[in-house]
Protein backbone atom coordinates (compact mmCIF):
# COMPACT_ATOMS: atom_id res chain seq x y z
CA UNK A 1 0.00 0.00 0.00
CA UNK A 2 1.61 2.97 -0.99
CA UNK A 3 0.98 6.46 0.43
CA UNK A 4 -2.29 8.10 -1.44
CA UNK A 5 -2.05 11.94 -1.54
CA UNK A 6 -6.15 12.39 -1.97
CA UNK A 7 -7.12 9.73 0.94
CA UNK A 8 -4.16 11.53 3.31
CA UNK A 9 -5.60 15.56 1.97
CA UNK A 10 -8.81 14.04 2.78
CA UNK A 11 -8.43 12.63 5.90
CA UNK A 12 -7.87 16.69 6.99
CA UNK A 13 -5.21 15.62 8.98
CA UNK A 14 -3.32 19.21 9.07
CA UNK A 15 -6.58 20.27 10.79
CA UNK A 16 -6.89 16.88 13.24
CA UNK A 17 -2.89 17.55 14.38
CA UNK A 18 -2.37 21.37 13.73
CA UNK A 19 -2.39 24.68 16.17
CA UNK A 20 -5.76 25.12 16.35
CA UNK A 21 -6.35 21.31 18.14
CA UNK A 22 -3.29 21.76 19.71
CA UNK A 23 -4.29 24.56 21.58
CA UNK A 24 -8.17 23.45 22.07
CA UNK A 25 -6.60 20.32 24.01
CA UNK A 26 -4.67 22.38 26.15
CA UNK A 27 -7.78 24.12 27.18
CA UNK A 28 -9.62 20.69 27.43
CA UNK A 29 -6.96 20.30 29.51
CA UNK A 30 -7.50 23.01 31.64
CA UNK A 31 -10.92 21.85 31.91
CA UNK A 32 -10.38 17.99 33.39
CA UNK A 33 -9.03 19.41 36.31
CA UNK A 34 -11.99 21.43 37.16
CA UNK A 35 -15.40 19.87 38.64
CA UNK A 36 -18.69 20.41 37.07
CA UNK A 37 -18.24 20.55 33.52
CA UNK A 38 -17.35 18.30 30.95
CA UNK A 39 -15.98 18.56 27.60
CA UNK A 40 -14.50 17.37 24.47
CA UNK A 41 -13.67 17.97 21.16
CA UNK A 42 -15.88 17.67 18.01
CA UNK A 43 -15.78 18.48 14.55
CA UNK A 44 -18.25 21.72 13.34
CA UNK A 45 -18.59 22.93 9.93
CA UNK A 46 -15.06 21.31 9.39
CA UNK A 47 -13.10 22.43 11.85
CA UNK A 48 -12.64 21.13 15.71
CA UNK A 49 -14.02 23.04 18.65
CA UNK A 50 -13.88 22.16 22.84
CA UNK A 51 -17.83 21.86 23.21
CA UNK A 52 -18.17 22.48 27.73
CA UNK A 53 -21.13 21.38 28.84
CA UNK A 54 -22.29 22.10 32.60
CA UNK A 55 -22.31 18.88 34.92
CA UNK A 56 -25.99 17.50 35.02
CA UNK A 57 -27.12 19.57 32.12
CA UNK A 58 -26.26 18.64 28.76
CA UNK A 59 -28.61 21.61 27.44
CA UNK A 60 -26.52 24.00 28.86
CA UNK A 61 -23.42 23.98 26.73
CA UNK A 62 -21.09 26.61 24.93
CA UNK A 63 -18.76 25.33 22.16
CA UNK A 64 -15.27 27.11 22.24
CA UNK A 65 -12.99 28.08 18.88
CA UNK A 66 -9.57 28.73 18.20
CA UNK A 67 -8.57 30.91 15.48
CA UNK A 68 -6.02 33.18 14.36
CA UNK A 69 -6.53 36.85 14.22
CA UNK A 70 -4.58 39.74 13.89
CA UNK A 71 -1.46 37.93 13.95
CA UNK A 72 -1.70 35.74 16.82
CA UNK A 73 -4.08 32.69 18.30
CA UNK A 74 -7.43 33.39 20.01
CA UNK A 75 -9.64 31.23 21.93
CA UNK A 76 -13.12 32.48 20.53
CA UNK A 77 -16.99 31.67 20.86
CA UNK A 78 -17.68 29.40 18.17
CA UNK A 79 -21.03 30.44 17.42
CA UNK A 80 -20.49 34.43 16.79
CA UNK A 81 -16.15 34.56 16.56
CA UNK A 82 -16.23 36.79 18.86
CA UNK A 83 -12.63 36.33 21.29
CA UNK A 84 -12.81 35.22 24.68
CA UNK A 85 -9.12 34.95 25.16
CA UNK A 86 -5.52 34.49 24.01
CA UNK A 87 -4.05 31.06 23.27
CA UNK A 88 -1.54 31.97 26.28
CA UNK A 89 -3.82 31.68 29.02
CA UNK A 90 -6.11 28.89 29.18
CA UNK A 91 -7.14 29.42 32.64
CA UNK A 92 -8.24 32.62 32.27
CA UNK A 93 -10.70 31.57 29.56
CA UNK A 94 -11.83 28.45 31.42
CA UNK A 95 -13.01 30.79 33.92
CA UNK A 96 -14.81 32.86 31.12
CA UNK A 97 -16.85 29.64 30.00
CA UNK A 98 -17.86 28.56 33.27
CA UNK A 99 -19.24 32.02 34.34
CA UNK A 100 -21.11 32.42 31.39
CA UNK A 101 -22.18 28.61 31.36
CA UNK A 102 -23.37 29.88 35.29
CA UNK A 103 -25.13 32.84 33.34
CA UNK A 104 -27.11 30.34 31.57
CA UNK A 105 -27.90 28.23 34.08
CA UNK A 106 -29.65 30.89 35.89
CA UNK A 107 -31.86 31.96 33.17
Amino acid sequence: MGFDRERFAAANVAGAFGPRRLYLAALDAVFIARQGVGCGVVVREGGPVLRVVAEGAAGRAVEVGCDFLDGRWWFTWADSGRTIGVVEDPRAVADEVVRVLRVEAAR
